[in-house]
């Protein structure tokens, strides 16, 4: 009996490592991308973005935030996904208002 538990513990172990692991190798691209994505929005608010694009340059801000707490938090890639197209649609929008 003791054998049967010791056995299901080591392959709930091994497989919950390998499946963080794995998590942790899809994630990573998009922990590559938030700098990127943040000088972005850094650039745009410098360029003044807040009063040639106020809409777009909260959008972006607002988006960095849930694309961040997607990725380093919650660990989602559907999640992430999603605040990355919605950054791209608003950092190119802005961008285009600001030059």
């Amino acid at each position: 009996m003791l054998k049967k538990i010791g056995i299901w513990v080591l392959v709930v172990g091994v497989s919950s490592v390998l499946f963080t692991g794995c998590m942790y190798m899809k994630l990573s691209p998009y922990r590559k991308m938030y700098p990127d994505y943040e000088s972005k929005v850094t650039r745009i608010k410098e360029m003044g973005g807040e009063a040639k694009a106020p809409y777009e340059t909260a959008k972006s801000e607002h988006y960095l935030k849930f694309f961040h707490q997607e990725v380093f938090v919650d660990r989602d890639i559907t999640g992430a996904d999603i605040m990355k197209a919605k950054l791209d649609e608003y950092i190119s929008k802005a961008m285009l208002k600001v030059q």
